[in-house]
């Protein structure tokens, strides 16, 4: 139980840490983590369907949609209605949005490099391979516990 304990604070503290890195890093273009997470995903595949988009991010309706009118006002995103089927609505990326991916991802890429330093390949893949087994044993486990 006591080594549960140390990992579960130490991965507590790394996410504090980290988020309040990329949380100051995105204040620079006025960009919140959850719109991050949105762009990242339209970096990824373009003019996905909003219903789509919240299921990809594990958001409801009212809370993507909050997100994506946000993002509108700050001229990041763009919704349109599907022409096969009007009552589908997908958000696409402005030039804006397209604008800042390089100097976001920039950022992302020398932070995993800082937070890398001194990590051999092999270590890595351990702690990743541990962390997803961990992360399925939450899925598989603690999840099904809630629903």
């Amino acid at each position: 139980m006591v080594a549960f304990k140390n990992v579960n604070e130490l991965i507590g503290k790394i996410h504090r840490c980290m988020r309040r890195f990329f949380e100051a890093q995105m204040k620079k273009y006025d960009i919140t983590p959850p719109q991050f997470e949105v762009l990242l995903t339209l970096w990824g595949e373009d003019g996905l369907a909003l219903s789509e988009l919240g299921r990809r991010l594990s958001r409801d309706g009212p809370t993507i949609t909050g997100i994506i009118d946000r993002m509108e006002n700050k001229k990041l995103v763009r919704r349109k209605r599907n022409m096969r089927d009007r009552r589908v609505i997908q958000v696409y990326l402005t030039p804006r949005a397209w604008e800042v991916r390089e100097s976001l991802m920039r950022m992302q890429q020398e932070a995993g490099r800082d937070i890398t330093d001194k990590i051999s390949e092999q270590d890595i893949q351990m702690l990743n391979n541990l962390l997803y087994k961990m992360l399925t044993n939450i899925e598989d486990k603690i999840l099904t516990k809630i629903e």
